[in-house]
C-alpha cells in the first residue's frame, strides 16, 4: 500500500485550515516528504502515519512555504526518538541556505541528533534524485522567480506516477517530465512572475497525456469552483482540487 497524502495545498496565504503545499508519499518501507514549509509532524501523526517513515525531503525551492518548517520537523524528529538519517534533496542554492539555517538553529547542539545528509540535485532535465524498492524520483528546472525544480515520482509497487509542478509558469521542461504520468499535481496561484492559472495547469496536462489534474498552491480565498471550471475548459480529463488532509485514491 502506498499513500499519497495532500499534507497542504494552500499557496503562501495560509489560513487555520489551510496549509502551505506539501505532500508525503508513504510506502511500506520508505517515505518520501516533498516540500515543507511547515512541520507535517503533528499532521502525518493526526492522520495515522508514522513521521519517522519519511526517509528523504525534497525541497522544491528556497522559499519559506517550502522550506521554512524544515529545521522544525527534524528537530521534533530528534524528540520523538529517530536515529535513522534523513537525506535532503534540492538545488544548490537552496542546499546551500538550507544547511545555513540548520547552523543558525543550533542543529549540532540538538540532544540526540541524527545523521542529516544532503544531495545538491543538478538542474537538468529529469535528473535522478532517489532509487529505492519502491519509488523512482527525477527532477527538472522549471520556471519560478528563484532556483525551482519539479519532480515526478514513480510508485513501482502499484505501478503508478506522479509529477509535481512545484510553483512555476508555463513549462516545455515540466511537460517532458509528466509525459503519460498518472497524475500532475500542478499549482494555480494565478498568472504572473514564477506562477501559473488553472487554465495553464490545464494545459500542461493536456500537453504531457496525463489522466488526472490536480490543482494544488491555491489562494484560499480562490473561488474553487471557478479554478475547476477553468481548468476543465482546457483539460477533458479530471480535474480537481487539492484540499489539505486529501489522500489519492490509485
Amino acid at each position: 500500500m502506498v499513500r499519497l497524502i495532500v499534507l497542504g495545498a494552500s499557496n503562501l496565504l495560509a489560513t487555520e485550515t489551510r496549509r502551505p503545499t506539501h505532500l508525503a508519499c508513504l510506502g511500506e518501507e520508505h517515505g518520501l516528504l516533498i516540500d515543507c514549509g511547515v512541520s507535517p509532524r503533528g499532521r502525518l501523526e493526526a492522520l495515522g502515519a508514522d513521521p519517522n517513515r519519511i526517509g528523504d525531503v525534497f525541497i522544491t525551492h528556497f522559499h519559506p512555504d517550502h522550506a521554512a518548517g524544515l529545521t522544525l520537523f527534524l528537530m521534533e524528529l530528534c524528540l520523538r526518538g529517530r536515529s535513522a538519517p534523513v537525506r535532503v534533496h534540492s538545488g544548490a542554492e537552496s542546499i546551500r541556505r538550507i544547511r545555513k539555517v540548520m547552523q543558525m538553529y543550533g542543529w549540532k547542539k540538538m540532544p540526540g541528533q541524527f545523521p542529516v545528509g544532503y544531495r545538491t540535485v543538478k538542474r537538468g532535465k529529469r535528473t535522478p534524485v532517489l532509487a529505492n524498492a519502491e519509488f523512482r524520483a527525477f527532477s527538472t528546472p522549471v520556471r519560478h522567480v528563484v532556483p525551482a525544480l519539479g519532480l515526478r515520482v514513480d510508485i513501482l509497487t502499484v505501478g503508478k506516477s506522479f509529477v509535481y509542478s512545484s510553483d512555476t509558469e508555463p513549462s516545455a521542461n515540466l511537460v517532458a517530465l509528466a509525459r503519460d504520468a498518472d497524475l500532475l499535481i500542478h499549482e494555480a496561484t494565478g498568472e504572473g512572475p514564477g506562477h501559473s492559472s488553472a487554465a495553464q495547469a490545464a494545459a500542461a496536462a493536456r500537453d504531457a497525456g496525463v489522466r488526472r489534474l490536480l490543482l494544488i498552491h491555491t489562494n484560499p480565498y480562490a473561488d474553487g469552483d471557478a479554478l475547476l471550471a477553468e481548468a476543465r475548459a482546457v483539460f477533458h480529463g479530471e480535474v480537481s482540487l487539492a484540499a489539505d488532509k486529501m489522500e489519492i485514491d490509485w
